[in-house]
């Protein structure tokens, strides 16, 4: 969310995935005008599977995760969307949680400043910690 306090007008950002069993999957970045209730596509972003889960980082609106599942293929990847994700439709994979056995229900950010790299992933038989350094490396 955007509040410019000049002239009191506020913007809301949303991040919306596909669910596609015939068609490439899409992220979409939607944009909302409160002043004027204006919704506009600000980016349409490629990703090859069926998006499950979607979550924002809460602290950086341009990275966020995405879990997704396929026949036999599951797992969860952190993106950014970069300069060139804007020019080229191509997110930028910054990690790839790997590890989980069973398909992946959710993923969460940590709500605090101090762990803003510390996510959770949690599948129908274990949860995992993640952390990323600012690279978007694993640690």
């Amino acid at each position: 969310m955007h509040l410019d306090g000049c002239g009191g007008y506020t913007t809301n950002s949303f991040l919306v995935g596909t669910l596609s069993l015939r068609e490439q999957n899409e992220v979409h970045l939607i944009k909302y005008s409160a002043n004027t209730g204006d919704v506009a596509c600000e980016g349409l972003y490629s990703h090859a599977q069926e998006i499950w889960d979607l979550a924002s980082c809460p602290f950086d609106p341009l990275i966020f995760s995405t879990a997704y599942a396929s026949t036999g293929d599951f797992g969860a990847l952190v993106w950014r969307i970069s300069e060139h994700s804007k020019r080229t439709n191509q997110l930028e994979k910054l990690a790839y949680l790997s590890g989980h056995t069973k398909r992946i229900k959710c993923i969460d950010w940590a709500p605090n400043r101090r762990e803003h790299s510390k996510l959770l992933s949690i599948d129908e038989e274990a949860l995992y910690v993640w952390d990323l350094d600012v690279n978007g490396s694993l640690l």
